[in-house]
């Protein structure tokens, strides 16, 4: 029965890596369901309340990182509200138009879009709110990343100890 909670949290942890790229696959959920199921292979009463507290931490802050850098990009470039709401928009519905690389072309053309809806005419500001899109998008993608990279390793080695 452990194999198969084992398999099931690899899928989950590889879908939560797969949101790295594609912000419509609920990342953190498939991050706290891969948790859930190690805990249920290893036993869920051997697991410390360091092992707990720190996983509620990484799922937060893979919440958090999702929205709040993307959030920061925009609106360190005068970005408005509905420059950040196009961008998330615009990150959801990318990669259905153009698998892959939608996901930035969305990014950016969401921003645009929505600064351009608040009312700004400038192509300089337009150009620096979609830039800011961009490296919002990508500093929480190499954010989230590292966060579960690291901890994956060390999900492995409290799978294999």
């Amino acid at each position: 029965m452990d194999y198969i909670f084992y398999t099931l949290a690899f899928i989950a942890y590889a879908l939560a890596l797969a949101a790295l790229i594609y912000p419509i696959v609920p990342g953190g959920i498939f991050y706290i369901a891969a948790i859930i199921l190690i805990a249920a292979a290893q036993g869920f009463g051997t697991l410390s309340a360091w092992f707990w507290i720190s996983q509620i931490i990484i799922a937060a802050l893979l919440f958090i990182i999702d929205y709040a850098v993307q959030y920061y990009g925009i609106e360190r470039t005068g970005g408005s509200k509905a420059a950040t709401w196009g961008s998330v928009i615009g990150l959801i519905v990318g990669p259905f138009i153009i698998p892959i690389i939608g996901v930035l072309i969305g990014a950016i053309a969401g921003a645009i879009i929505g600064e351009m809806i608040s009312g700004e005419k400038s192509w300089q500001k337009l150009g620096r709110v979609g830039a800011g899109s961009l490296a919002g998008f990508l500093v929480s993608v190499v954010l989230k990343g590292v966060l579960l990279a690291g901890n994956g390793i060390y999900l492995l080695y409290l799978i294999f100890s």
